[in-house]
């Protein structure tokens, strides 16, 4: 018997990302993208961008968490984790870009201490996959807003004179990401967007401007999809996702208390975070969260 099965497009969750220079209107267009995908349903909204975000409240219909610095790679993993626990629809991160930069203070911070670097970039690259693992395992729409660097070209205006006009160069995130995406969309200072990756083959070699149309259009390619049948075995969260759900509802607790709390209980070690609980400590956890909550509440934590 062969080991290999008929290949089939199975549904699932689409992970997308939009990079562009500033002005380039990423979040107007993931509102639009996200009120197109949810078809009614809740959308949640990460905000890194010191609530900027809620410029567009009067447009769209969304609930933001703000993320304030220093923006460690707990406070991405926890937003996620509640968006699907609370049951949004559509996830947008506005800025994703800022989960990279959090991740360069941490190696900026091994690396004042001294040590390697490549051991250092090891730890680092570590608390990345785990955001990034989150993310892309996580049963709920993302969009996920980037940062490009810019740069200026010059052109020549109407009248055939050489202007400069401002550009967006690879995004703001660790080189390859949009490898990680199913797709990519690129915006430009006019506000239109190409796709530089496209799983659904629906936006290839084309220009164009965002709209709810478009987020009702991925939707359609998804439920066109056969639904992903969950074996009657199973009983419960992957190992990957019940971690992400025991930090979510750890949430309303101070995180370096919980991480304490741990690390006191041999969980974890203190280069680790509260993701890194074992799958059957974190259910165990869940079974009894409240009774679970004030014990880490209680116990005595002394920062320094």
């Amino acid at each position: 018997m062969s080991k290999f099965n008929k290949a089939t497009r199975k549904r699932v969750f689409l992970k997308l990302a939009i990079t562009g220079p500033t002005g380039s209107v990423k979040t107007f267009s993931a509102n639009l993208l996200a009120a197109g995908l949810a078809n009614g349903g809740k959308i949640a909204l990460l905000d890194t961008e010191n609530k900027s975000a809620s410029l567009y409240a009067d447009l769209f219909k969304f609930d933001a968490l703000d993320i304030s610095p220093p923006f460690t790679e707990s406070k991405f993993i926890e937003g996620i984790g509640s968006a699907v626990q609370e049951g949004y629809r559509v996830l947008i991160i506005d800025s994703f870009s800022h989960a990279w930069q959090g991740i360069l203070d941490y190696k900026a911070a091994l690396d004042a201490k001294g040590g390697n670097s490549y051991v250092n970039w090891n730890k680092a690259g570590t608390k990345f996959n785990d955001v990034l693992s989150a993310l892309l395992q996580s049963q709920i729409h993302i969009i996920a807003c980037m940062r490009s660097k810019m740069d200026y070209v010059l052109e020549p205006d109407n009248k055939g004179r050489m202007t400069p006009r401002r550009v967006g160069l690879a995004p703001i995130m660790r080189d390859g990401i949009e490898y990680e995406f199913t797709t990519v969309f690129d915006g430009d200072m006019d506000h239109f967007v190409t796709v530089c990756k496209d799983r659904t083959g629906l936006f290839i070699d084309q220009r164009f401007q965002v709209t709810e149309e478009t987020g009702r259009k991925l939707l359609d390619w998804l439920g066109s999809a056969p639904e992903i049948v969950v074996p009657a075995t199973s009983t419960g969260p992957t190992q990957s996702s019940v971690q992400v759900q025991f930090a979510a509802a750890l949430a309303d607790i101070d995180p370096a208390q919980v991480i304490a709390f741990l690390i006191d209980r041999g969980q974890i070690t203190d280069d680790q975070q509260m993701t890194d609980v074992s799958a059957e400590y974190a259910k165990a956890a869940l079974n009894r969260i409240e009774e679970f909550k004030k014990t880490v509440s209680d116990f005595d934590f002394l920062p320094f």
